[in-house]
């Protein structure tokens, strides 16, 4: 054992979340981890879950700790969720119950035909579905390699979805490894050059990958994963292939997945699609594609047609003139290109009349473009006629710092607060104090702001402003007064607690005490270790207020009547004997 470095709990706590080290300590505890082996530097593992199957945990350690993990559970990409936790945890403290065993390849050439024969038919007694492996290619040399038999490829990968249910969190991740293992039957193929075979192969997969996508939940994207790989592979065979009927079908299978996306919503699937075709295609293929393209554009205008125009400028840039990029520009809503366009033929009313009729966000990404040109001033007028129509805030904050720019501070001032009240926050208050103080007039803006915020019942804001500005006692009234009205600002006021409670520590200590306490006990009741941690930091600073104040019996008799109140919370002990706050 002594060849892998030698990892502590604190190892495992810093590879995860607290969450999930919580919850992996209670699988370790309850013995969830099965079968456990180590293969080299690898440790492997079936964990006990919530499906009736176990779920597949391995991890793998390197010199510098814990190098890679991963898990077929639905959050377990990387390896930091709690099985991986349980099986660590396993390692650590029981390292002799771990198997050693010979990596795969070299374990199955001591076995003879006969052997493996008898190996291959216990696994398809238990697993049933793995007989359709055998109806795989085998691929090991260019002249050995059997052709890509088209249906029964396509069977499987259709085959992949079948039983998995949408609710299931685990099924993208089971159906995701089936697609792959034929992926990577398609890589195979790649390397001995039988680049139809490869091709093929990705194009089935990743059709119908796509064809089934909505029927699992992939919010992890290991589908994306799939359609990625296949997008890899079919770049590969597009660099290598020159016959022009069999690049067509390649550009095809790539220009599938875009139209795929577009109609999905745009999720970003095949994403790397479009870079590819512009920068493999030749001219006359980009011809082609170009009218795919235009067959494709949705008829009203829609992100989608945006999109597409996007594209289409890309395939034919090299042969628009001014004016049939301008048209294409037009007809897909490209504004910011039409914009630009415009300005670098200097065509600026145009491009005035063109930002007037774009969307607020479109309008401030438009602005450097004018401002670029040195037309400062008419995009500063563009926005000012906004001003009267609700306008995105990020509008007015560059209109107010052109303002700021220009030395004009009161109407920088008009609107920093528009932008304070339109969504109030301690950063938004203290931009608005630094730009008002030099300014006559603050006292007042400031008496009128702390009494919208409390006519408003904006406890928060306003305990944080006083905690902020040193005002303890205002902190602690307002803190009492959020408390008093309704439960929904609970979650917050914890926090709250905790930061008036620090405040509180050199001018109203007592007070601070009581905070921390209550603090504590909301903590201890919520339960797991983490919590615990946290109480302990907490007390550690009551310890020190209660000896400060000369109590340090009255702390001793309270962190003793804690702990015997809390009699079967082990883990409220170890964390308090961790923090020297117990003996």
């Amino acid at each position: 054992m002594t060849d892998l470095p030698q990892l502590t709990e604190s190892h495992i706590r810093a590879w995860t979340d607290p969450g999930s080290f919580g919850r992996g300590q209670a699988y370790y505890r309850a013995g969830h981890i099965i079968t456990p082996r180590r293969q080299g530097s690898t440790l492997k593992a079936r964990c006990l879950g919530s499906r009736p199957e176990p779920y597949y945990v391995e991890i793998t350690l390197g010199p510098g700790g814990i190098a890679h993990g991963e898990c077929s559970c639905p959050v377990g990409a990387g390896g930091h969720c709690k099985h991986a936790v349980a099986l660590l945890l396993n390692w650590l403290h029981w390292p002799d119950a771990f198997t050693t065993v010979e990596d795969l390849e070299t374990a199955l050439k001591q076995w003879s035909k006969a052997e493996l024969i008898v190996i291959i038919r216990r696994m398809l007694e238990r697993y049933p579905g793995l007989e359709q492996v055998l109806e795989l290619p085998i691929v090991t040399a260019a002249e050995d390699a059997p052709p890509v038999n088209v249906d029964s490829i396509q069977c499987q990968a259709g085959s992949a979805f079948s039983g998995a249910g949408y609710d299931d969190r685990a099924a993208a991740y089971d159906v995701a490894q089936r697609l792959l293992e034929l992926v990577r039957i398609g890589d195979d193929y790649a390397e001995i050059e039988r680049w139809d075979d490869a091709a093929t192969i990705y194009r089935i997969v990743m059709e119908e990958t796509l064809e089934g996508y909505g029927m699992v939940s992939d919010e992890s994207g290991y589908l994306h994963d799939v359609v990625h790989q296949c997008i890899v592979g079919l770049e590969a065979c597009l660099s290598v292939t020159e016959n022009p009927s069999r690049r067509e079908a390649l550009l095809e299978a790539l220009f599938d997945v875009i139209r795929w996306d577009v109609d999905f919503g745009g999720i970003d699937m095949g994403y790397q699609a479009p870079s590819i075709i512009v920068e493999q295609a030749t001219p006359e293929e980009k011809r082609q594609v170009a009218q795919w393209v235009r067959d494709a554009l949705p008829r009203e205008c829609s992100w989608g047609r945006e999109w597409y125009g996007r594209l289409l400028l890309r395939l034919e840039e090299a042969w628009l003139d001014d004016e049939a990029y301008l048209e294409i520009c037009r007809q897909t809503g490209r504004r910011e290109d039409l914009v630009a366009r415009l300005l670098d033929m200097g065509r600026v009313d145009e491009a005035a009349e063109a930002a007037r009729e774009a969307h607020d966000y479109t309008l401030l990404r438009m602005a450097d473009l004018f401002v670029a040109q040195g037309h400062g001033e008419l995009t500063e007028a563009l926005i000012r006629e906004r001003m009267t129509d609700q306008p995105d805030r990020r509008l007015i904050a560059w209109l107010k710092e052109q303002l700021l720019e220009c030395g004009d501070r009161e109407e920088a001032l008009a609107l920093t607060e528009e932008l304070f009240w339109r969504r109030p926050g301690l950063e938004g208050y203290q931009e608005l104090r630094t730009l008002a103080r030099p300014m006559e007039g603050w006292d007042d803006l400031r008496s009128a702001i702390l009494s919208r915020l409390a006519e408003e019942d904006r406890y928060m804001l306003l305990i944080e402003i006083y905690v902020e500005e040193g005002e303890v006692d205002r902190a602690l009234e307002t803190l009492e007064e959020m408390r008093g009205t309704t439960s929904r600002w609970r979650w917050r006021s914890d926090r709250l607690s905790v930061d008036v409670a620090r405040a509180a520590e050199a001018e109203r200590p007592r007070q601070a005490i009581r905070l921390y306490g209550e603090a504590v006990e909301e903590l201890i009741a919520a339960r797991g270790r983490h919590n615990y941690a946290t109480a302990a930091t907490y007390l550690t600073r009551m310890r020190d207020l209660y000896r400060r104040l000369g109590e340090a019996s009255t702390w001793e008799r309270y962190i003793v009547q804690l702990r015997d109140s809390n009699p079967r919370l082990r883990a409220l002990k170890d964390e308090l004997k961790k923090a020297e706050l117990t003996a």
